[in-house]
């Protein structure tokens, strides 16, 4: 049987507003949230936030009066109506969504309609699956009322209108489920609910108590086919968002091409207007593939990575050649084609021509980026990697290496470091030493490192740091800048479970 999944999302201006509150100034992410609509010089709220609604700020009410009615020392974020925006950012939550069902639907102007049939398994049932994608949303800080049916109507009713939330509504309990809810819930017009609410008419059973017959005539013929979609009585289907086509240009030949500078001249040809259609559509590619279609042979796929968005022409020339002047091209190409299968947005770049303009931080990456492409696409993406800065307080936690291919969609805030004084080179690993101290807990008076015995001139410590216990065991230390007869700076720790020392690094 077929299974419809209806996603509603009854704060989505307000919950986008909040995430653009959030990326701009943190410290505001907690501020009432007024979306305001604009109507001649009238301006009234059309959407508001859960602490705005205990005010008794309704929907549909001045803007000054909505104000009047909050507290005056809550700061407050008026955000303007934009529906186009919100539209658009539904077709994303929906693309986002594919990761669940292949078939998604936008349902504007808050909600997606999805066919799981079958996909359900993947997620260990339906249940499964709607605790994943409610653990989802809620970390992209989106309040969301799932329901599963039968139908789409089913589901999009339960989902709006149900008491619970998330819902499953097996095949034999949809009519059961639909009695108690309003008219509404059957996707009918505003009309036809004032004329069923005229009669008295507040709940789906009502209108199933009436004859079947009367209800064309009396409402039209929109509720009648409403209702057996509803049950699945009436076929529904939905138009699911399907991926945009990655850009790509081709190029055929009268015949077998045989000479590489001939095919070279193609592919440069053929990179140039792939680049003109990523600049026309705002966007930079990260992976391009040249692929050649051989006359004897299968087509030869040539794949170039980038480490940044980007879509200079001279730049991805020189990245493909090499590859290109090593392909074999057997008796000859008859074809070209040369397709950005990874897209991503490029933001626009203010031209300055100021001497003593800031420096821009995104200026070392887009200095970087070149070369970073030149070594990878040589080397490989597990030879070029960059150092990170991540949270710990463990010295050899503090960074990471990763490749310089894993790229976020968005730029990641640098880590905060710990603000202490750490030696200019830290040992790969901890070396064992030897210390004689003047008291049991004491400072090193004398040490014995790599066989080479020194008294200690200076000290200064000790920093206790403690080991991150929800990794597992990791005993304490107690770290001591400490300076040897040839004055040298080293950092030299004792493990305090087993009162071990160990120098841990240098200062140059």
């Amino acid at each position: 049987m077929k299974r419809a999944l209806s996603l509603y999302l009854p704060t989505w201006p307000v919950d986008l507003a909040r995430r653009r509150c959030r990326s701009r100034d943190r410290r505001k992410g907690t501020a009432s949230i007024l979306i305001v609509a604009t109507s001649g010089n009238r301006q009234w709220i059309a959407g508001r936030c859960a602490r705005s609604a205990q005010a008794g700020v309704q929907s549909g009410m001045t803007l000054a009066h909505a104000r009047a009615l909050l507290p005056g020392d809550d700061p407050v974020r008026v955000m303007p109506h934009v529906p186009q925006q919100d539209l658009q950012a539904l077709h994303g939550l929906a693309q986002w969504a594919g990761r669940y069902s292949p078939v998604v639907a936008p349902e504007p102007p808050d909600g997606l309609l999805m066919d799981i049939t079958g996909g359900d398994r993947l997620f260990g049932g339906e249940r499964g699956l709607l605790a994943r994608m409610t653990r989802d949303l809620a970390r992209l800080g989106l309040t969301a009322r799932l329901a599963t049916a039968p139908t789409f109507g089913g589901a999009w009713a339960v989902a709006r209108f149900g008491e619970a939330s998330p819902a499953i509504i097996d095949d034999d309990a949809m009519r059961a489920a639909l009695m108690p809810l309003p008219p509404a819930a059957l996707r009918i017009d505003p009309q036809v609910q004032d004329a069923l609410a005229e009669i008295g008419i507040d709940r789906i059973e009502h209108v199933m108590a009436l004859p079947r017959e009367t209800l064309p005539s009396r409402f039209g013929p929109d509720l009648l086919l409403r209702i057996d979609q509803a049950l699945g009585h009436a076929v529904e289907a939905i138009e699911p968002l399907r991926p945009d086509e990655p850009p790509a240009v081709a190029r055929r030949f009268d015949g077998p091409v045989k000479r590489l500078e001939a095919v070279m001249r193609a592919v440069q040809d053929l990179v140039a207007q792939l680049s003109d259609r990523l600049r026309s559509r705002e966007r930079g590619l990260l992976r391009m593939n040249v692929r050649l279609d051989r006359s004897d042979l299968s087509p030869l796929v040539l794949g170039i990575r980038l480490s940044r968005p980007g879509r200079d022409a001279k730049h991805l020339m020189a990245l493909a050649r090499p590859a290109l002047e090593s392909a074999h091209l057997g008796y000859g190409v008859e074809g070209v084609r040369v397709s950005a299968p990874r897209i991503e947005r490029m933001p626009h770049a203010q031209v300055e021509s100021w001497a003593d303009r800031p420096t821009d931080p995104g200026d070392e990456d887009t200095a970087l980026g070149p070369m970073f492409d030149v070594l990878v696409n040589r080397l490989g993406p597990d030879a070029v990697l960059t150092c990170r800065s991540r949270q710990s307080h463990v010295p050899e936690r503090t960074f990471q290496h990763r490749s310089v291919m894993e790229q976020q969609r968005e730029r990641d805030e640098p880590e905060d470091l710990t603000p202490s004084d750490r030696p200019s080179l830290l040992l790969r690993r901890p070396e064992p030493i030897q210390v004689r101290t003047v008291t049991p807990q004491g400072a090193p008076a004398h040490l014995c490192w790599r066989g080479r015995e020194s008294e200690v001139r200076a000290s200064m410590g000790p920093e206790r740091i403690a080991g991150e216990w929800w990794r597992g065991a990791a005993p304490s230390r107690d770290y001591f800048r400490v300076q040897d007869r040839w004055d040298r700076w080293l950092w030299v720790y004792r493990r305090l479970e087993d009162d071990r020392w160990f120098v841990h690094g240098q200062w140059a």
